[in-house]
Parts: C-alpha cells; sequence; structure tokens
C-alpha cells in the first residue's frame, strides 16, 4: 500500500497518510492548498542524492591521487636526466 506525504500550503502542517486515507482526506478538503507526495518517491530520490556525493566524493580523491603520482613520476623522470 501507498503512504502519501500531504502539506498544507499555507500553514504547513504535514500529515501522513495511506490511499484511502488520503481519499477520504481529499474528499473532505477539497480546496486544492494541499501538495500530495509519495513517500517511497521522496525516499529513493534522497537515497539516489547521498549516492551521488558519496561517488563524487570518491572521484574527486581518485583523480586527485592519480594526479599527484603522475606528478611525482614526472619530477623523478626530470630528476634522472639531470644526474
Amino acid at each position: 500500500m501507498k503512504n502519501f506525504k500531504v502539506t498544507n500550503l499555507k500553514s504547513k502542517v504535514v500529515h501522513y497518510l495511506n490511499e484511502s486515507e488520503t481519499k477520504q482526506f481529499f474528499t473532505r478538503n477539497s480546496l486544492g492548498n494541499y501538495k500530495k507526495e509519495n513517500v517511497q518517491t521522496l525516499k529513493r530520490e534522497s537515497d539516489i542524492k547521498l549516492y551521488d556525493n558519496i561517488l563524487f566524493t570518491l572521484g574527486s580523491f581518485i583523480v586527485f591521487y592519480v594526479l599527484i603520482f603522475a606528478m611525482c613520476y614526472t619530477f623523478s623522470f626530470i630528476d634522472s636526466l639531470i644526474f
């Protein structure tokens, strides 16, 4: 069964309801100043953001260390040519 997050846009009050409660809620409150969001979708989006941040951080570290090792190799090659 799907769960929904219903937010009043004027007072910012949040209700967490399942499908049947959501239908009853919107038959009683049909003014249109409510926002309905699927809770599973919100959770999935927050997980994707977390994974994106972790992957970006790891990718940055990998690129940084590859550049450091390439610079060290280049300096050692130049040093071997000089001496």
